[in-house]
């Protein structure tokens, strides 16, 4: 779409046959005067995270173009890197007559979305995973770590695990896994018998995993990480005479694609969206942009669809809290998914398995949600 043009100087406004208009109801490009535009703010993180704002940008452009929807507008802005440049693009979106908010992706940022947002009853969809900004007509499309652990736990208790160790690095990310690990735990009558939290470097991760062998044995250990101290944890459990055929090693997404080029965690489970429904999003996804989408690309995607979905038959008015609070969900690029009140996202996930080469689905992400009030 081209860019602003600079007008020559001199008295007034000057715009040129093709510049969007502000109207009454917000910002409209010429070819779309006289329509019911459902106008659909994007705010994404354009200085900070290029790549994951062009991925997750393009994605939103391939929503409206495989819907055939013709009167949704995309409008993005740069969300910036704090809560205050989140409000002002926000506050900048309202002028422009968004319908939704859509993004960003940070915590700062969607509670600062959400300030602006509110005020207007416009809902926000932000990808960030904590679930404290949620709420109050704000929805938090993204990988929700306690909904991960609340699939595994399940999952391992359903197979008579009933003690659970924790390697976790001691970091937000860790403590959140953590808190949802004992509270799931509890649910299921499944005893967490220690959790070790380290600094995250291979050094300390291996020896939080050597101090764990060292201890009573647990059927199951869940080991929140990834990337080289996941690889430096697995050996070190080996290495210490931890029977993986005996104790089932776990972990939460972030295994996926990583695990398998991990000998000493074959045969472990993770949990994981849909893989399914991920392969056919991106196979899409690069035949229209002839690359990779990044991992938060389908957020995107599902925001637009869903908004594009929602205003499909009754324009502006069939965005409302109620329909985004659909209890049968929806079917996203990630696979099921339902958002709460509170604005905390429900996956149908699944359990896999780490293969040699490949992973195998062990247990199926949910076609339905079983609770949906049909």
């Amino acid at each position: 779409s081209p860019g602003p043009t600079t007008p020559p100087p001199g008295p007034g406004p000057v715009t040129t046959p093709d510049q969007p208009v502000q109207t009454a109801e917000g910002v409209t490009p010429p070819f779309m005067r006289g329509r019911e535009i459902v106008r659909v703010g994007l705010l994404l993180p354009f200085s900070l995270r290029p790549q994951d704002a062009a991925s997750l940008y393009n994605a939103a452009e391939l929503a409206l173009f495989e819907l055939g929807n013709e009167n949704t507008l995309l409008i993005p802005r740069d969300a910036g890197s704090t809560e205050a440049s989140a409000n002002a693009a926000a506050r900048a979106l309202m002028t422009d007559g968004a319908d939704i908010i859509v993004g960003p992706v940070l915590r700062e940022g969607v509670a600062g979305a959400a300030g602006a947002a509110s005020a207007q009853n416009v809902p926000v969809i932000g990808f960030s995973s904590d679930r404290t900004v949620g709420g109050n007509g704000v929805y938090l499309l993204s990988f929700q770590l306690e909904d991960e652990v609340s699939r595994l736990v399940s999952y391992a208790a359903a197979q008579n695990i009933r003690s659970i160790a924790l390697l976790a690095p001691a970091n937000e990310y860790g403590r959140r896994v953590e808190s949802a690990l004992r509270a799931e735990a509890q649910s299921h009558g499944v005893a967490v018998v220690t959790s070790q939290l380290y600094n995250r470097t291979d050094g300390d991760a291996a020896a939080a995993a050597r101090t764990l062998a060292a201890g009573a044995r647990p059927q199951g250990i869940i080991i929140a990480d990834s990337g080289s101290p996941l690889r430096a944890v697995g050996t070190a459990l080996v290495q210490a005479g931890v029977d993986t055929r005996q104790v089932r090693l776990m972990g939460t997404s972030v295994w996926a694609g990583e695990a398998e080029r991990e000998p000493s965690l074959a045969g472990g489970w993770y949990v994981a969206p849909d893989p399914g429904a991920r392969v056919e999003f991106e196979n899409r996804y690069r035949a229209a942009f002839g690359e990779d989408p990044t991992r938060l690309a389908s957020l995107g995607y599902d925001a637009v669809a869903l908004a594009a979905l929602l205003s499909r038959d009754r324009g502006v008015n069939g965005i409302s809290r109620s329909s985004i609070e659909n209890r049968e969900g929806f079917a996203g690029s990630d696979g099921l998914f339902r958002f709460s009140a509170n604005g905390a996202i429900e996956r149908g996930l699944a359990i896999m398995q780490v293969g040699q080469s490949t992973n195998a689905v062990l247990d199926a992400a949910p076609r339905r949600f079983r609770n949906s009030g049909t």
